[in-house]
């Protein structure tokens, strides 16, 4: 029997993310091959506890196939001695990690969450700042980049066991050889959470730390990887035996078969010369943006960006981060507020706003549009009045960027069936 509540609740969730432009710099569209459980028959409701060969539940030889796949093909594309795919997501597969390397006390070096970190690299409410001694390192609160000289002296004095390098909201390229040299010195692992740049490093457009000696990498796979929701961790051959237990049993149960099954096709996919395509088009649009903002007079944390994102800086503004976060969705753009170095104001309220170009790529758009919309963000974080008419103005604008025709939209099947449902 149709459930006509969810439905209807499900159908406006597909009307209003179809009919915005979506710049939040930790989604993307996922290519069609890794959602496309159309074809998936039983392997959308399979699940199964244990590691490859050793799961307690009889029939799940096909099953380890899959997982052995995935992994096989997260260790080619990365060039990783050993790849466990199970993680449900990148944050566990941080906590896993950790529980693998450190013991509850041990000292964890890492960026503020304040400064562009993520919550499980130590938010005072995390569970990781319960478990262990989180330290933070700054960036400079001048130039907003990483202080690799002070992240040294910091890590001699503090003598952590693990350091944590790859950001939630850093948009320069990140220096994991040195970083490497760095825990190595200290007689710490590295451990790089390269979740928003997985889709740079794979593409070869970013430094891969899978190439440093002991370097643990960690990433989510629904971001510039181009899957859905889902955790890979990389590590020496050397460490196997202490990664693998920790995320089970140490931390997860079953696995779901389809996200295996969508983390195989997405593999598979960043193996190929379309995607490193793909990777410099996201890359060259979010440099694109990024001058276009500076030109039309707004600042940018770092000045500029290396990779997919940039962080907008409105302390000279009157705009706080959820005001300007607030303008953009009244237009049908999506974007977050976040916090900028050393941010007087709170959270909730911030004074920076965070962009991305992955999905606004991977729906097609190319240069022409992204000046289109460098405009209309300008117009509208430029605003003195905010009332009715320059909302509409703008909207239309807006609306008619977004629903230009583009045949590379990965998202077109999706919106194209959900235009000729209409009403539910």
């Amino acid at each position: 029997m149709l459930d006509l509540e969810l439905a209807r609740l499900l159908h406006r969730e597909d009307r209003h993310y179809l009919e915005s432009i979506d710049l939040i710099a930790a989604s993307n569209a996922p290519i069609p091959a890794a959602r496309d459980n159309r074809t998936w028959g039983v392997a959308q409701f399979r699940s199964a506890e244990g590691h490859v060969g050793r799961k307690p539940y009889a029939g799940t030889s096909l099953f380890d196939e899959v997982e052995k796949m995935a992994a096989r093909r997260a260790r080619e594309v990365f060039g990783a001695e050993h790849a466990n795919v199970q993680p449900a997501s990148g944050s566990l597969a941080n906590l896993a990690v950790y529980r693998a390397l450190m013991r509850p006390g041990d000292t964890l070096l890492s960026l503020a969450v304040s400064s562009g970190g993520h919550l499980s690299h130590g938010h005072p409410k995390h569970i990781v700042s319960e478990l262990y001694r989180v330290v933070p390192y700054p960036v400079d609160p001048r130039t907003g980049l990483l202080p690799y000289d002070d992240i040294r002296a910091i890590a001699e004095r503090e003598r952590p066991r693990v350091i944590v390098a790859g950001y939630s909201a850093y948009p320069r390229a990140v220096d994991f050889a040195l970083l490497s040299k760095i825990a190595q010195e200290v007689e710490a692992t590295l451990v790089a959470d390269i979740s928003h740049i997985a889709g740079l490093v794979a593409a070869g457009l970013h430094d891969n730390p899978c190439a440093y000696p002991g370097t643990v990498v960690t990433t989510s796979v629904e971001k510039t990887l181009r899957g859905t929701r889902g955790g890979i961790v990389l590590c020496p051959a050397s460490l196997r035996a202490r990664i693998d237990p920790a995320i089970f049993p140490g931390l997860q149960s079953s696995v779901g078969m389809a996200g295996l099954v969508s983390l195989a096709a997405t593999l598979q996919d960043a193996s190929t010369p379309g995607f490193r395509a793909y990777q410099e088009r996201v890359v060259g649009n979010a440099r694109l943006l990024a001058r276009l903002l500076l030109d039309g007079g707004l600042d940018l944390v770092t000045g500029g960006t290396d990779t997919h994102l940039l962080v907008v800086d409105l302390t000279r503004t009157a705009l706080t981060g959820r005001e300007a976060e607030g303008r953009l969705e009244d237009l049908g753009i999506l974007s977050n507020r976040n916090m900028l170095p050393g941010d007087p104001r709170p959270p909730f309220v911030a004074s920076g706003l965070r962009l991305g170009t992955p999905t606004i790529t991977s729906r097609g758009f190319d240069e022409d549009d992204v000046r289109e919309l460098a405009d209309i963000l300008l117009a509208a974080l430029g605003a003195e009045e905010w009332d009715a008419a320059r909302i509409a103005l703008l909207r239309e604008r807006a609306d008619a960027l977004r629903s230009r025709p583009r045949p590379d939209d990965a998202l077109g099947d999706l919106a194209a069936a959900t235009a000729a449902a209409g009403e539910v």
